[in-house]
This record gives C-alpha cells, sequence and structure tokens, in this order.
C-alpha cells in the first residue's frame, strides 16, 4: 500500500510539474515582445494576440486601482487589431512592439463611454462627423459615466500639434468650439481623456470636409 500511495504521489507531483511547466513555457511565450514591426507581421494571428495580451498586462502592472483594472480588461484580440493596423505603415515597421502598444492601447481601454453630437460611431476608436470647410468646427461630446475634474484634449493628426483643451462639465460634457478646417477631405483630430483616477482614453475624431471631396456638392447644413 505505502509503495501505490508513493507511486501515485510521484505522477501527481510530475502531472503538477509539467502543467507548471507548460503554464511557464506559455507566459514566457507571451511575454515575448518582437523589437520590430517586421518581426511581429511575420506571427500568426494567435501569436499576436498573445503578443497583445502580454503588452497589455505589462502596461496594466505600471497602473493602480480603477486605472489598473480596467486596463487588464482590454480585449486583447482589439488590442492586436490596433497594433497590427499601426504597422500597416512601412514607416511604422522600425517601432518596437511594446512602445506602438502603449501607444494604441488607449483606444480599446474599456469603463468611459463617449459619444458624440451629429458624429457617428465607427467602432474602431474612431467618431466621423460629415461638415463643409467654410464652417468652424465645434466638437460637442458627452462621457459617461460623468468623470469628476476630468479634461478633454484634441490635437490634429497632420499638421499643426497645437493643444485644444475643453473641461468636462458635472453632467459628462465638453465643447471644443472653432476649429478651423483644411481644404482636405479629412480633417482629424486625436482626443485624449484625461479623467483620473480611470485610465486614459483616445479617439480620432474625423470631420470629413464634404465639398473637398472631388465632384462633391457643399451639404445643405453643417456642424458649426
Amino acid at each position: 500500500m505505502a509503495r501505490i500511495v508513493l507511486i501515485v504521489s510521484i505522477c501527481l507531483a510530475g502531472a503538477l510539474l509539467a502543467a507548471c511547466g507548460a503554464q511557464r513555457s506559455t507566459t514566457q511565450a507571451a511575454a515575448a515582445l518582437p523589437s520590430s514591426g517586421r518581426a511581429y507581421r511575420a506571427l500568426t494571428d494567435q501569436q499576436r494576440t498573445a503578443v497583445a495580451a502580454s503588452c497589455r498586462d505589462r502596461v496594466a502592472s505600471r497602473a493602480h486601482g480603477l486605472a489598473a483594472r480596467q486596463l487588464h480588461a482590454v480585449d486583447a484580440a482589439e488590442l492586436r487589431d490596433q497594433i497590427d493596423t499601426t504597422y500597416y505603415a512601412v514607416v511604422e515597421q522600425r517601432r518596437p512592439v511594446a512602445e506602438v502598444c502603449e501607444e494604441v492601447i488607449a483606444f480599446v481601454t474599456p469603463g468611459l463611454r463617449l459619444s458624440f453630437d451629429g458624429a457617428k460611431d465607427q467602432r474602431d476608436g474612431t467618431f466621423t462627423l460629415e461638415t463643409s470647410s467654410d464652417k468652424l468646427l465645434t466638437i460637442r461630446g458627452l462621457i459617461e459615466p460623468a468623470p469628476a475634474h476630468a479634461r478633454v484634449v484634441a490635437r490634429r493628426e497632420v499638421g499643426s500639434r497645437a493643444a485644444h483643451t475643453a473641461a468636462v462639465g458635472a453632467d459628462g460634457r465638453f465643447v471644443i468650439p472653432r476649429l478651423r478646417l483644411r481644404k482636405i477631405a479629412d480633417n482629424s483630430f486625436r482626443l485624449t481623456i484625461h479623467a483620473p483616477p480611470n485610465a486614459p482614453r483616445q479617439l480620432i475624431f474625423s470631420a470629413i470636409c464634404l465639398d473637398c471631396l472631388a465632384g462633391a456638392t457643399p451639404p445643405s447644413s453643417a456642424q458649426s
């Protein structure tokens, strides 16, 4: 009987060690962040998702409280899609995955819900609004649940990087007024939401200039 118990114990111990070793191997594989976009793009979908999960956990480990919980809740597949999109541009493929991941994770961090008057949510971190170039653009938005002492900072994606900042009211609303549009089809602004203790959020607000499109006629009304 003692011999049987000993054999069973050894078998159980071996199984536990094997499982632990397998888990350690998986963790190590996920923790390996490629040093460039070229190496990252050579991975399979599953491997890139594991890389995204690893990077998410690294970013979350440096946060605290609510921000850490929100970052841990980031969907790895959504984060992978953001990283994939960044690396579509050849010039970006020199950058390490850790750097790109930390830059784009704010686009998919859950917690705060955002909406904009007259704009369409593209469900990929982008909102679009049709307008015309002869009108000054006013971005009116709502953050839910309404965060205390929050602010929103808008910067153009192309051209001047001047910051346009708006305070968020007690009702969660904010207004960024009188933005001049260029005579180009897509006037995009990167909006960053600073609302501690929440993790930072980012999105792209694109004002589509209808009268700048080839062959298009100006809209009958536009966001002022």
